[in-house]
């Protein structure tokens, strides 16, 4: 093959790779005209859809605790509500940029959970973080503790370890928190003494039968109030669960994140132990783990 012809062999051929790379462009420009997806898009997931942020967060109660929340129902809304949870709720819609709060009554508090179908944004009922209600819901972090107060016999020098606590003689109401936490955590070397109430319960812990009795510590306070001279003082629990925490409706404009994040700020700023403090009458995360 002579020099001339060899030329234009070349040049011939960088004709048909051209002639390929500028039909490979058209037809994805046609694909991309077309909306079909090309080759390197097919796999691209569609655009998340952003919800407008709402006005008003509707917020899902059980009104199992009077302490915890408690209003009056008309037509489903709740009204005049009040409680721990309530006025946290409050603080967490101020702190997410949303300017009016809707409580509803849902009944059984079951539903709160199970209800296939849920117009409200969050749903705050002592929830606690368990598989089942993660299957359902997006969980916060916890914002009350399900941990056991130890509640001591006068004269009893305080306790600051697990294996001080075993070898006294625990208390508890039988089938409670209390009840599992001394089996599980406590591990007492003394049979422990199980009521049938927490009136009686307080009659062991007074009169000495038993040392210590174990009770739910965000309910403590309240079981205790007045009886300061004729039982010690309240200062250690045991750690047990996982807490209570809001359970966030999926797909909805609120995120789990945001609502943890809120939550976390007023733990560090004082808000939450200043509204345990007020209606509990006891901060339960003051008070020392017994590990």
């Amino acid at each position: 093959m002579t020099s001339r012809k060899a030329f234009a062999a070349l040049v011939g051929g960088l004709g048909v790779v051209a002639g390929i790379i500028a039909s490979t462009a058209v037809a994805a420009a046609v694909l991309v005209a077309l909306g079909l997806p090309s080759e390197g898009r097919a796999d691209d997931s569609p655009a998340p859809v952003v919800q407008p942020r709402p006005t008003e967060l509707v917020v899902a109660l059980g009104l199992g605790d009077p302490v915890l929340q408690a209003g009056v129902v008309r037509d489903g809304e709740v009204i005049l509500a009040r409680g721990l949870e309530v006025e946290m709720t409050r603080n967490l819609a101020r702190r997410l940029g949303i300017p009016r709060v809707r409580f509803v009554y849902v009944a059984p508090v079951s539903r709160l959970l199970a209800a296939t179908s849920r117009p409200w944004h969050i749903a705050i009922s002592s929830v606690r973080s368990t598989r089942a209600a993660a299957a359902t819901a997006d969980l916060s972090d916890s914002y009350l503790g399900t941990d056991q107060a130890v509640v001591l016999r006068r004269g009893l020098p305080r306790l600051t370890t697990l294996d001080a606590l075993s070898s006294k003689v625990t208390c508890a109401v039988r089938g409670s928190d209390g009840d599992r936490a001394i089996f599980a955590s406590v591990r007492p070397v003394i049979r422990p003494i199980l009521t049938v109430t927490s009136g009686r319960l307080l009659e062991l812990v007074q009169t000495g039968v038993c040392d210590a009795a174990l009770v739910d510590a965000d309910g403590v306070g309240q079981l205790v109030a007045g009886r300061g001279g004729v039982l010690g003082p309240i200062t250690a629990r045991v750690e047990f669960g996982t807490g209570f925490v809001v359970a966030v409706t999926r797909g909805g404009p609120i995120a789990v994140a945001e609502v943890s994040r809120a939550l976390n700020r007023m733990r560090a700023d004082g808000t939450l132990h200043r509204l345990n403090h007020s209606w509990l009458g006891i901060d339960p995360a003051r008070l020392v783990p017994l590990r």
